[in-house]
């Protein structure tokens, strides 16, 4: 197999810390993620009562991610017009029939 040399992308200092940036925040978003499995792991391994205040604190927590990320999904529909209550895989593949049909 032949190789070419890779093609360069023209970049300037901007772009890069752009990159950085953005890698960083990926980065910070995992370990947050691996946190918080990693919390909910030593959650389902202790048994606790209603008056553990650590318990319900994290209860709590995990309540409000939920509910946040169901605003987003609504508002996320919302914004690109999808029925309340309908996904928008459904939607999309409504739409992709739709364009199928009509070539």
């Amino acid at each position: 197999m032949l190789r070419r040399p890779p093609t360069m992308i023209p970049m300037n200092d901007s772009d890069v810390q752009e990159i950085r940036e953005l890698v960083a925040q990926q980065k910070a978003q995992f370990d947050q993620k691996q946190r918080t499995l990693f919390r909910m792991k030593k959650f389902a391994e202790h048994q606790f009562s209603d008056d553990d205040p650590q318990a319900v604190a994290f209860l709590d927590m995990v309540s409000e991610r939920t509910k946040a990320r169901e605003r987003d999904k609504e508002e996320r529909n919302k914004r690109l017009g999808i029925p309340p209550g309908q996904s928008s895989s459904s939607c999309m593949h409504s739409l992709c029939y739709v364009c199928v049909f009509l070539i």
